[in-house]
């Protein structure tokens, strides 16, 4: 019995029942720019540039709940969203990098200098990555959307004469929320193409709390600590 939990045969039967591996190298991504944004360049026509790209992370910032000694707590009260940073490759047309110059430019005029409305300059991104085997090319497995995204930065390019290399650039993007799926066609308000349950796989999740019939005297210190402390009360 032990063997057979060990065993490279068991271990790749369990791995095929589940789709197999996972690669980094199969995935596509899709940019939808602002309705309002003027561009000479469509975001379409520069997905396949992107090199590399990455799903994004959850974080909950903690305060400490004190109750009475040495006792502490760290409790969670809010999360926060990470940007992420899409590495595109450059081409002598320059046209990735007018594209997302161009948004910076719809955000803020250099013109005037005034700011856009918030509304007016988020976008969509969406990350799909796929499965190895043919069958599966044109079906993603999984897909990650970014709702309300807009470049918060452009990174750099360095030149030298000492160096051959490729060019390639980053571009940090900012987002409200974000969603995740499995492959399920739907007809969202969201131009979704992927089935998403808000509840397990969105970063975006209302929680319900219960009132508890305990009054609690504990000091909480730490960000966010009064308004845990009134939560507590209740």
């Amino acid at each position: 019995m032990a063997a057979s939990v060990f065993a490279v045969s068991d271990f790749m039967s369990k791995l095929d029942n589940k789709g197999s591996y996972a690669k980094r190298n199969r995935f596509t991504v899709e940019i939808t720019k602002p309705i309002s944004m003027a561009s000479t360049v469509q975001p379409s026509t520069i997905d396949f540039l992107v090199k590399t790209v990455s799903f994004p992370a959850r974080t909950l910032g903690t305060t400490t709940y004190r109750s009475t000694g040495k006792f502490a707590l760290e409790v969670p009260y809010e999360m926060t969203e990470e940007p992420i940073d899409i590495t595109f490759l450059g081409t002598n047309d320059w046209t990735a990098r007018t594209f997302w110059n161009d948004w910076i430019d719809h955000i803020q005029s250099v013109d005037s200098y005034n700011m856009n409305y918030y509304k007016d300059f988020i976008g969509t991104v969406k990350i799909s990555v796929y499965d190895e085997t043919e069958m599966g090319a044109g079906s993603p497995t999984h897909q990650v959307t970014l709702h309300e995204a807009w470049p918060k930065t452009i990174g750099a390019i360095e030149l030298g004469w000492e160096s051959a290399e490729l060019v390639d650039f980053d571009v940090s993007i900012a987002y409200s929320w974000w969603t995740a799926g499995a492959a399920a066609a739907t007809s969202s308000g969201m131009n979704n193409t992927f089935a998403v349950s808000r509840g397990a796989t969105s970063s975006r999740t209302r929680s319900s709390r219960t009132k508890s019939s305990r009054k609690s005297k504990a000091t909480i210190s730490g960000p966010g600590g009064a308004e845990l402390a009134a939560l507590l009360r209740n």
